[in-house]
């Protein structure tokens, strides 16, 4: 690896971080303002819309900085990307944790309490489903929410997948085995 290559990749897993960091204060603003959790939207609970949108919005830095500079991934940038799709999500829940912080409504963070809120948001978050136009009450997600979450969690590192098929011009991204 060149000199150059090097900060290249640098280049690219900053913007990366970026974009990442700019999806979650989205991600918080939203939810602070309106209640509405963009990255839980899912469609019949099993298509986790949300968290491939915003996954696509938080990772496309890495694409558009490999695209621009002409950047040939490898594998350490793919351990990167979901790396980065993990830490996105663990965003989403400290945006959240800060933005009731900073409005006085929980204590100072530390680990305890933010595992303890993401337990809580996940198992109690509300969910709405609707089915021909007809709306049934919203309901705990219960044990069940952790089940959703790591549907959330293999959409996000789906979308690091995509990601690196996307930028990856030699080929070696491909599921194929060559022989």
């Amino acid at each position: 690896m060149t000199h150059t290559s090097h900060q290249t990749r640098i280049l690219c897993w900053a913007f990366c971080l970026l974009t990442s960091l700019m999806a979650s204060v989205i991600q918080t603003v939203v939810w602070r303002w309106t209640g509405l959790d963009l990255f839980s939207f899912s469609y019949l609970v099993l298509l986790p819309i949300g968290a491939l949108v915003m996954g696509f919005i938080a990772l496309s830095g890495f694409y558009l900085g490999a695209t621009s500079f002409k950047y040939q991934p490898d594998r350490i940038d793919f351990s990167f990307l979901l790396v980065a799709a993990l830490a996105f999500a663990l965003q989403i829940f400290l945006g959240m944790y800060l933005s009731l912080y900073l409005m006085g409504r929980l204590p100072f963070p530390d680990m305890d309490i933010l595992t303890s809120f993401i337990s809580f948001y996940v198992t109690e978050a509300k969910h709405t489903m609707h089915f021909n136009r007809q709306t049934s009450d919203t309901v705990a997600a219960g044990g069940a929410g952790w089940y959703l979450l790591m549907v959330q969690i293999m959409a996000l590192c789906a979308v690091a997948r995509t990601i690196y098929g996307a930028t990856d011009r030699s080929g070696n991204a491909q599921w194929e085995s060559k022989y």
